[in-house]
């Protein structure tokens, strides 16, 4: 089937299309990225939507592509979803039983959401641990339609979490737990994985712009200077005397906390160290980051490379993958959801 995945971000919006040549590769069809015209388009009624839907519609005729079928990614944020240890049940059981205990976290009627699950394993008792996810019908509406304005087709819709889970699943070895930092412009989700399972979803409600808004506050910029500057020195104390690093280091503390509570939480109660952290997303290539969140944590930190194991010879790139292709990591895990 041939399809297209699409990360609709506050700043970007980024499509990838990959292919299967042969049971043992997987190529590159296309990839392309496009501004997002707002980041709350979807509050913005009918005005937000034409907008959005321009943009996407854009981008598509921009990028050539032969297909109208897409994988869409939900906003983590819109999203609930939780870890539940249940009693010994039989699969059949688990439906019913995730209805009562969705109650007690989704705080709305459940009438007005969808309501999904996987099993990630049972123990030796026979009790299963299950990943639920619930989203809104009203958010899932939202998408629908704006798809349909852009004259697409979506044929699923996945959370951030499952779309890193697609990707990483190919890319690194899962028997041992990963955590990846996707950083966004306004969220920054944190994701643990395990044998090809969510284990662990957050969203913090920080990212990108909250490093430049400190950087303008600190030295008086305007946005846009504080923006290329980030860019340019990010965590880098060598230069500019660190005043750059000096500014942002209060939101670089606050998201490197929250990894480290996530962090000791999951082995205290799966009793497993997370060994590695992957990087993704607009954020993730910021100078210093990777090297000053190593230092922090005492655990190797290193840039997603979603394409390392991707054939992208037959196609003429305008980007460095190796460079930004951490901020495509969301739309390849969503181009992926067939191929692995």
């Amino acid at each position: 089937m041939d399809y297209f995945g699409i990360d609709i971000g506050h700043g970007s919006t980024r499509i990838v299309q990959l292919g299967r040549p042969d049971k043992k590769n997987i190529e590159l069809v296309a990839i392309g990225e496009a501004k997002t015209p707002a980041s709350n388009w979807h509050a913005a009624g009918q005005k937000g939507m034409d907008s959005m839907s321009s943009a996407i519609k854009l981008l598509v005729s921009d990028m050539k592509l032969k297909t109208k079928q897409c994988v869409v990614s939900l906003p983590e944020e819109e999203v609930i979803s939780r870890l539940i240890k249940l009693p010994p049940l039989k699969d059949n059981e688990i439906q019913d039983a995730l209805l009562f205990e969705a109650e007690t976290f989704v705080p709305y009627a459940l009438e007005q959401a969808s309501l999904n699950y996987e099993i990630i394993n049972r123990d030796d008792q026979g009790r299963p641990l299950v990943f639920v996810v619930a989203v809104r019908h009203e958010v899932v509406d939202v998408y629908v339609k704006l798809f349909k304005s852009a004259g697409l087709n979506p044929i699923a819709f996945e959370t951030t979490a499952l779309g890193m889970r697609n990707l990483f699943s190919s890319i690194v070895d899962l028997t041992k737990p990963v955590l990846v930092l996707n950083l966004g412009e306004y969220y920054t989700d944190l994701i643990i994985l395990k044998d090809s399972s969510v284990y662990t979803t957050r969203t913090l409600s920080v990212g990108g712009e909250a490093f430049t808004r400190a950087i303008s506050l600190n030295l008086g910029l305007d946005a846009p200077s504080a923006e290329e500057y980030k860019k340019a020195y990010g965590m880098r104390s060598d230069q500019l005397e660190g005043k750059i690093k000096d500014s942002i280091a209060p939101v670089f503390n606050s998201i490197s906390e929250e990894v480290r509570k996530a962090i000791v939480s999951f082995s205290q109660e799966f009793g497993m160290n997370i060994e590695s952290v992957f990087l993704s997303g607009g954020g993730a290539n910021m100078p210093g980051f990777a090297e000053s969140l190593t230092k922090m944590l005492g655990i190797e930190v290193q840039v997603a490379q979603p394409f390392a194991k991707i054939d992208s010879s037959k196609l003429q790139l305008p980007i460095d993958l190796r460079a930004v292709g951490c901020q495509y990591a969301l739309a390849a895990g969503l181009a992926l959801r067939d191929l692995i």
